[in-house]
């Protein structure tokens, strides 16, 4: 996890120590390195770069909810990101971050009637449309404000991928998508709409795709669906293909991204579209960190309980998914092993971020990461058990920034109201 290195025997992230991140700011607490978001966008950049000709590089859209504070967006707008969201408070954070509506695709298989009238206002570049209903449903509100909306229609391949069954979304009998027979249908249908510009289609597999040759068997469906649709006298100007690249949790085998750029470039590149793609996980995922404190260590007759002071309010994935976080200590990182169950502080046994896990011997007061947090962490995160959301740390150069304060129990209360029926 290029980012963070041991000085001195404590843990840095960018050249910032953990433990004084800690002190100032308590635990637990996000931090993210902006030095493995840049590394990680200019190695996807430049595997494009080196395969694709200069006039036909993609457009690299962050997938928003992966993680969506907005000094994270608007770092990566500087280094030359543009956005994919799937909801309206998605959208006004990327305009808020200093996106142009033009570098915005909406997603999303649910799009309320506010969401595609705010996407149509502001003028985002294109919605990627999931079902003939959802196109009709946009055809009316374009018309209501007298706008052309500029859609792209969502192939379901049949091909599976993702890490987790909850994350695949490139099978039939998953929520995402439409058919190859509806595709046409879809097309010839927007076609005849006055307020619809059907330019091309999107495809999205998945999350975390382990079998990285899923993307190339989802890819090479494209170029018959594409001479059809134009054999059908359509305009095909615009290929989405996506995102779902993985990211290192435990021991998984990377994607080779020359490789998948070859890929784009064989059987992409040829139909002569626009190309855009949604890498999101795999830009901020090993930039992040949740640094958390032990509050007890618990012996049983039967486990040894490394008790922290975060939760699965705060990182929900290893309860949700089941999903490996590694675990490290921040100081005294040559300590003899032991076997932990590393567990939270919430009255369910599925507050548990680990289990038989080998980690470094720690006692009360200790510092420790919990790995691989920068995406589906603090979004996901709750306030289950009334506990106050964590802060957010941004570290750049050598300076580590606030970028998301603690939330306090006070301002969770005050947002709720008790009705005047109910007598003091």
């Amino acid at each position: 996890m290029s980012g963070y290195e041991e000085i001195n025997g404590c843990l840095h992230v960018d050249g910032v120590s953990l433990k004084e991140i800690a002190q100032e700011h308590s635990t637990p607490t996000y931090v993210y390195s902006a030095s493995v978001i840049k590394n990680q966008y200019d190695a996807l950049k430049g595997a494009m770069e080196r395969a694709l000709p200069a006039d036909r590089q993609p457009k690299l859209c962050f997938a928003c909810k992966s993680n969506s504070n907005i000094a994270i967006l608007g770092y990566l707008r500087s280094l030359g990101s543009s956005l994919e969201i799937v909801s309206e408070g998605e959208l006004k954070r990327g305009l808020k971050a200093g996106f142009d509506a033009n570098q915005i695709v909406s997603t999303g298989v649910g799009k309320l009637d506010s969401e595609i009238a705010a996407c149509l206002t502001a003028g985002i570049h294109q919605f990627n449309v999931e079902s003939i209903p959802e196109l009709e449903n946009i055809n009316k509100i374009a018309k209501e404000l007298g706008k052309i909306a500029t859609v792209v229609f969502r192939l379901n391949p049949n091909v599976s991928g993702g890490g987790h069954h909850k994350t695949s979304t490139g099978r039939k009998r998953d929520k995402f998508g439409i058919s190859e027979d509806s595709l046409y249908k879809a097309y010839q249908l927007a076609s005849n709409m006055n307020n619809i510009e059907p330019l091309g289609m999107s495809m999205h597999i998945g999350s975390q795709v382990f079998t990285v040759e899923s993307f190339k068997a989802a890819f090479e469906k494209i170029p018959a669906i594409v001479g059809k649709l134009r054999d059908q006298g359509h305009k095909v100007t615009r290929l989405d293909i996506g995102g779902g690249f993985p990211i290192i949790y435990k021991d998984e085998k990377l994607l080779d991204l020359d490789n998948y750029a070859e890929w784009v470039r064989d059987i992409i590149l040829p139909l002569d579209t626009e190309i855009i793609m949604e890498p999101g996980r795999y830009l901020v995922g090993n930039a992040g960190v949740l640094l958390t404190k032990v509050a007890y260590v618990k012996e049983t007759s039967e486990r040894k309980f490394l008790v922290v002071d975060s939760a699965m309010n705060d990182l929900i994935r290893p309860t949700l998914y089941e999903a490996y976080h590694d675990i490290e200590a921040v100081e005294n990182r040559n300590a003899p092993k032991t076997i932990y169950d590393v567990v939270g502080p919430i009255c369910e046994t599925g507050d548990t971020f680990s289990t038989d896990r080998e980690l470094t011997e720690m006692k009360r007061g200790d510092l420790t990461i919990i790995k691989s947090a920068g995406a589906y962490g603090y979004c996901m995160a709750s306030n289950y058990n009334t506990r106050g959301l964590p802060p957010e740390i941004l570290v750049h150069e050598g300076k580590a920034h606030l970028i998301n304060p603690r939330q306090t129990v006070e301002e969770i209360l005050d947002k709720e109201v008790i009705p005047d029926f109910i007598k003091a």
